[in-house]
């Protein structure tokens, strides 16, 4: 399967260029329309902006700008330019966003003119390697020193030609938090994931074998554009294939979700188990109250989907949900249900044909054994053979390694029954996954350690209903402070104030001393029970 970055050029060059490739869902009721031609033109203005404005090829574009059309027409448009696409949630306070866009050496800045002034404007004039930023204004203006993504676009003349994209170049970086750590100094540095473009194909070629995607159908992937899975099956997926994309700028609450899919001809439905949740909360007789109007398929992906939420799937939308499995090392889905036969509850499917997934186990000195085939434990493996390339920048330093020279090594601890069917028992690791989004506790760690009231933390995380977990932080205080509710309030606000909404944490506690082993490590698994048993006290 062939696919080039210039994913609308490319469907218009097919015949396709009157189907539709996007509608946009707004806040406001908006419902917009993109043909395949107005996708395409859009994209080709975008990169003569980031041309004329002095991108060169194989340099990073960092876009920001949330659940809007320039999202995706940002992302196409660097592609077109040659560059690199780099989302991020829109969630990231100053202080994540300016380790981010250093590492990622990010040459240009796309991002909602709203979240400029608290989140970007206090850390520019420490990123010496970004040229400009480009507001998407959003119902106000634009804010000073920033230039107008929307009017420079509909001014520019379209780029005719794709730049020639250095051979060996990126075609997209993506952030995770799986393996953050701290560095030297006590920085914490985020780790990247950077695909090629053959990792184009994988996805497009993931999205028929999973979801039995079609030209002229449309999906929806309900998760941020800053994570993997919506740059994947959310931008990708569906201009590789011919299909529309839905993009709602509302995020995926329980009602929205029905409504959405009672309105719009959604075939596939690619969401997390935390939305699942939030839908079998509400029970089953209101969503049986909405009639899909043409879904097929339901998927979900993020963390472990339960053997319930697949019947409740089937009983109450007429639809089982099926769970999935990848990282964003693999650039798509590794393990998947077929999708002309029913999920088996509770697994996270089997390898999509093409690839090898084995079980491995570590030993102490970092060796990794390949266990025998058929039923057992282990460490999901997948062969780098199968995948796509990538490179990694940051993380951490002296980790357990993640590759091989012929696996990637998942930190995934699963079951493998004799069929096949791969089941997940838990992490290796002490990643926090909230909602689908993987949470280093580092970056956390960082920047609670930066407040003079603080002399040791750990970050963990705790049993949640709804997101499967939420990251909370365990302060040892320095002589002189007190801890108590006062302390508590002002370390919650500076930890929202510089990780933003979506890295704080959720809850914080005082302990006197951390556990902590021989050599001075944060037992975390010890703070993992204290989380759990639900009896402490701030």
């Amino acid at each position: 399967m062939s696919v080039h970055p210039t994913l609308a050029d490319m469907q218009c060059a097919l015949g396709r260029g009157g189907d539709l490739a996007l509608r946009w869902l707004g806040w406001n009721g908006e419902r917009v329309d993109y043909s395949y031609d107005r996708l395409a033109d859009e994209a080709s203005r975008a990169a003569a902006v980031l041309r004329q404005a002095g991108l060169e090829a194989g340099e990073v574009v960092a876009v920001m700008a949330g659940r809007r059309p320039e999202t995706l027409i940002a992302a196409l448009g660097v592609w077109k330019a040659g560059g690199v696409y780099c989302p991020l949630y829109a969630d990231l306070g100053p202080d994540p966003l300016a380790a981010r866009l250093e590492l990622a050496e990010a040459r240009f800045l796309v991002v909602d003119a709203a979240l400029y002034a608290d989140v970007v404007a206090p850390m520019r004039p420490l990123l010496p390697n970004l040229l400009g930023v480009l507001a998407v204004a959003s119902g106000g203006g634009i804010p000073e020193g920033c230039l107008d993504f929307n009017a420079l676009c509909r001014a520019a003349a379209p780029m005719a030609q794709a730049t020639e994209r250095p051979r060996g170049s990126a075609l997209m970086l993506h952030f995770t938090s799986g393996t953050t750590a701290p560095v030297t100094g006590g920085n914490a540095l985020p780790k990247a994931v950077l695909h090629g473009p053959d990792v184009l194909e994988a996805i497009a070629a993931s999205a028929h074998a999973a979801f039995d995607l079609r030209a002229g159908e449309m999906l929806w992937c309900g998760g941020d554009p800053g994570w993997v899975t919506h740059t994947a099956y959310g931008l990708v997926a569906p201009l590789a294939l011919g299909g529309a994309i839905l993009l709602d700028e509302i995020p995926s609450a329980p009602t929205r979700c029905l409504s959405v899919l009672e309105d719009e001809p959604v075939a596939v439905w690619y969401t997390t188990p935390t939305v699942v949740r939030g839908l079998i909360g509400g029970g089953a007789a209101p969503a049986r109250s909405f009639k899909p109007r043409a879904l097929r398929l339901a998927a979900c992906v993020g963390e472990p989907l339960s053997a319930d939420a697949v019947a409740w799937g089937r009983s109450a939308l007429g639809v089982a949900f099926r769970d999935t499995w990848w990282q964003t090392e693999t650039g798509a889905v590794v393990l998947a249900h077929d999708p002309a036969r029913p999920p088996l509850a509770g697994s996270m499917g089997r390898a999509l044909p093409g690839l090898r997934v084995e079980l491995v186990r570590r030993d102490d000195r970092g060796g990794v054994t390949l266990l025998p085939p058929g039923p057992g434990t282990g460490e999901l493996a997948v062969s780098t053979q199968c995948l796509p390339r990538w490179r990694s920048l940051g993380g951490e330093r002296g980790a357990p390694p993640e590759e091989t020279e012929d696996w990637h090594l998942s930190g995934d601890m699963v079951r493998r029954d004799a069929e096949g069917y791969f089941w997940f028992l838990g992490r290796e690791d002490e990643v926090i996954l909230a909602g689908g989004r993987l949470i280093g506790p580092f970056e956390i760690e960082a920047v609670l350690m930066s407040h003079p009231a603080v002399a040791e933390v750990g970050v963990v995380g705790a049993p949640d209903l709804r997101s499967h977990e939420h990251p909370v932080a365990f302060i040892a205080v320095n002589p002189g402070f007190e801890a108590g509710a006062a302390l508590r309030r002002e370390l919650m606000d500076y930890a929202h104030q510089h990780l933003g909404e979506g890295l704080s944490p959720r809850d914080l506690f005082f302990t006197q001393d951390l556990p902590r082993t021989t050599s001075g490590k944060i037992i975390r698994r010890a703070l993992k029970i204290m989380a759990q048993s639900g009896v402490l006290t701030a």
